[in-house]
């Protein structure tokens, strides 16, 4: 993760914290002051709002809250933000802190109490995925088991890499199934919250012969919302791998997994000059709800139109998809060999009226999929819910950027609903059921928001199946 310095600070120029905190806080609390100073004097003299200046080694950029100023630092000499990023950065930030902030006195702010604002600002901040490295599951930590389950209710370990306790959750939850039956020889990935040692674990099973083998990846909280988008890139290289003649070892397999490149969502490399969510609204019309719900669930989607505007409708729907890695193809093209090999199952795809007619005649098209014809105005496929169009409604008419990171909020609560629904594979039938049952009386979202939970993770743990 690139670094980066959040210092909160009066608007008279008085510092309150920093995160991570400076180690030469004299110099720092001095720099703070003639930072305010500068704000007040271009505000008071120019009689415009300063969002960020550069001195010495360091780019400093501002968010005006209230009575406070949340100054961002980063370094010169790292690789810079681009302008969509930082505005990203910086919507996040006033999302984040601004409820925390109003309202309240300088005067009456612990420091305390501002250092637990700016740890708070930043792990939400640390869930935007241009922060991650590019390899972000490197640092995840590996455990291997080698076991065979020997009756109904235990199995014998025979061999491990790292200790037992770190795995007893997931251990005692494989003691349920019969792993042989569920993964039918296959490399599968299982991804769960795992409460007890309050993180995340990535469960590769190796169900061959008598014998399983267990490679497990445990990771940080903070790591979750970013190996759950990258969870369906993991899935195609365990399928890979699966179809390979040469017999990886479990510890290989962790390595390969471990170092797996995160391209980034797609929305965060789109130009937005001329996208808006009205457009979105205008082109595709009163079905907003039934599009939505497969981009959301990491079903397809098709639009059939002319090259331009299904690409301007292909940009603004990934708004929507931003907390998962799946395949976006603005236009197939004409040539219908050069498609055989594309999976046409999950993502976002662009074509004439001419290629989707000649897709279909050959069978490549999926039975259940929703088709948005453009041309024609009309839409098919399932509708389910109305949570994220009265979002979309509400945000419309607002500047796409700060839209994005409103969207991006609310799919991150999606991410924690369905890590949390992942966890209630750790239990038995009884009281998985009664887990959703509270989940839905008391979660506070519409039913169709933990639906939506719900098929996500039951994508990220198949052992979901048995206790839905």
């Amino acid at each position: 993760m690139r670094s980066l310095q959040l210092s909160l600070v009066t608007s008279s120029g008085i510092l309150l914290a920093s995160k991570p905190e400076i180690l030469t806080e004299t110099q720092h609390i001095l720099a703070s002051s003639l930072i305010s100073a500068i704000i007040t004097f271009a505000k008071e003299v120019h009689r415009q709002e300063l969002q960020s200046i550069s001195y010495h080694d360091k780019n400093i950029s501002f968010v005006q809250i209230c009575d406070f100023i949340i100054i961002i630092e980063t370094k010169v000499e790292e690789t810079l933000f681009s302008d969509r990023q930082l505005a990203q950065i910086i919507e996040q930030i006033r999302i984040s802190a601004e409820p925390l902030l109003s309202n309240r006195d300088p005067d009456l702010l612990s420091e305390g109490e501002a250092a637990l604002i700016l740890e708070h600002t930043l792990h939400d901040i640390s869930n935007l995925p241009l922060f991650f490295a590019k390899n972000p599951l490197i640092s995840a930590e590996p455990l291997l088991f080698s076991l065979v389950k020997f009756d109904e209710t235990d199995i014998e370990i025979i061999e491990t890499v790292g200790k037992k306790e770190d795995a007893n959750e997931i251990l005692d939850m494989l003691k349920q199934y019969n792993l042989n039956t569920e993964f039918d020889g296959e490399l599968s990935g299982i991804l769960l919250l795992t409460p007890e040692k309050k993180n995340s674990a990535l469960v590769i099973v190796d169900a061959q012969g008598p014998q399983t083998i267990l490679g497990i990846l445990r990771f940080p909280r903070e790591l979750d919302y970013i190996a759950f988008r990258i969870f369906p890139l993991i899935q195609d290289k365990l399928k890979i791998i699966s179809e390979q003649d040469n017999q990886l070892e479990m510890l290989e397999i962790l390595d390969i997994i471990q170092n797996i490149e995160d391209p980034g969502n797609h929305f965060s490399t789109v130009d937005i000059e001329d996208l808006s969510l009205a457009f979105l609204k205008n082109a595709i019309g009163d079905k907003l709800d039934t599009v939505l719900y497969p981009v959301i669930t990491e079903k397809n989607v098709i639009i059939i139109g002319d090259k331009l505007t299904s690409r301007m409708v292909i940009d603004t729907l990934s708004i929507f998809n931003q907390h998962t890695a799946s395949n976006i193809i603005h236009w197939m093209d004409e040539k219908i060999d050069e498609v055989n090999e594309v999976n046409l199952d999950k993502g976002l795809f662009g074509m004439s009226l001419h290629q989707f007619e000649k897709l279909s005649s050959s069978r490549k098209i999926p039975e259940k999929v929703t088709i948005v014809n453009l041309i024609d105005g009309e839409v098919k496929g399932n509708k389910e819910g109305t949570h994220f169009v009265t979002l979309l409604d509400k945000l419309k008419d607002q500047d796409l950027d700060k839209a994005s990171v409103v969207i991006f909020n609310e799919l991150r609560k999606l991410v924690s609903m369905s890590y949390i629904i992942t966890s209630f594979s750790l239990y038995d039938k009884e009281q998985s059921e009664m887990l959703f049952k509270n989940l839905f009386q008391h979660s506070g979202f519409p039913t169709s928001f933990v639906n939506k939970a719900t098929e996500l993770a039951l994508k990220r743990n198949p052992l979901l199946t048995k206790i839905v």
